[in-house]
């Protein structure tokens, strides 16, 4: 998949070149109907290369000397050209091909390493194909309202879940604002409507908004079209490849999939590579700790509790509520 992207993002680059190309013809034909002079000047830098080559194949005697008098003379045309364009309103640059990125040239690349334009433009087309996708909708931290939360203490929790929740929200926010690749993942437990999924999403809007790559939808959706590419139900869209290659996965509403074989097994693969390649993943469901035993293996329970960071939500049905 990620193959797909770059083949994508050379494309616009390569477009991008074309735009710059064509616009800079337009501004010649501008430039030479009002200052000629200007095209005059630019014509005889051209000639430069070829007055080099000759220099070059009559191996004259004062060959550094009539170098350095060509170069002055470059410098001075070049200095004029500026001049006059200056002088009739435009910038001095106007004729210069006007890339996007001034680092790479629209190239994609600095010196053989990928620029930080492509970098941006992969996270872009990913993050675009995530959203089209996901059967979730993004949201942000603002959304989310604490005076749902009882101000009043849980004695049996012995925690005021109003405060507990606002500690929640700030270490999501500051997740969210300090995200990188090796940050480690979170597991948010806690009865349903209590905003796991809001603070779930609202973390991705963020991370996404940071030019990192992010998958999101509920468990069930990933594992039903997993298995439908498969099985050959649906095209194969390396689904759980792509889940693995994120810079962040968002699976939300753990439990709710309906349980088989290679649903289960795929899960597994997928928490575990990620664990294995440091990339951070954020899980949410409704179950209880107990329940998460006994529907999943030990070897997956142990690694959700030990190496993943626990968030428990508390309150009263938010959905219900606002309803």
């Amino acid at each position: 998949m990620k193959e797909y992207y770059l083949s994508k993002a050379l494309s616009i680059l390569e477009s991008r070149r074309g735009e710059a190309e064509i616009l800079r013809g337009r501004r010649e034909m501008e430039i030479a109907d009002r200052i000629p002079e200007v095209m005059e000047i630019r014509r005889r830098l051209a000639m430069t290369s070829v007055e080099l080559s000759k220099l070059i194949l009559r191996g004259q005697a004062d060959f550094e000397e009539t170098l350095e008098k060509m170069r002055r003379e470059n410098l001075a045309l070049q200095q004029r050209e500026k001049e006059l364009l200056l002088k009739n309103g435009y910038p001095a640059d106007y004729l210069e091909l006007a890339y996007q990125c001034k680092l790479c040239h629209d190239t994609g690349y600095v010196k053989g390493t990928p620029c930080r334009c492509l970098d941006r433009l992969l996270s872009q087309l990913a993050a675009q194909d995530a959203k089209k996708e996901s059967t979730l909708t993004l949201t942000d931290f603002s959304g989310f309202s604490l005076q749902y939360y009882p101000s009043q203490k849980d004695l049996r929790r012995n925690i005021v879940p109003r405060e507990h929740m606002e500690e929640l929200l700030r270490f999501c926010k500051n997740y969210a604002e300090t995200f990188s690749v090796h940050a480690k993942g979170i597991l948010m437990l806690g009865e349903t409507g209590l905003g796991k999924t809001h603070l779930s999403l609202a973390i991705a809007n963020r991370v996404m908004e940071r030019e990192y790559t992010v998958l999101y939808d509920t468990v069930s959706v990933f594992m039903d079209r997993a298995e439908g590419e498969r099985f050959g139900r649906l095209p194969d869209r390396d689904t759980l490849g792509r889940m693995m290659a994120a810079d962040l996965l968002v699976l939300d509403d753990l439990g709710a999939e309906y349980a088989s074989p290679f649903g289960t097994a795929s899960l597994y693969r997928v928490i575990d590579t990620r664990l294995e390649r440091k990339r951070p993943t954020l899980i949410s469901t409704n179950l209880t700790v107990a329940q998460l035993q006994t529907r999943y293996e030990n070897r997956l329970i142990s690694r959700l509790f030990s190496l993943f960071t626990t968030l428990t939500f508390v309150g009263k049905d938010i959905r219900q509520m606002k309803a």
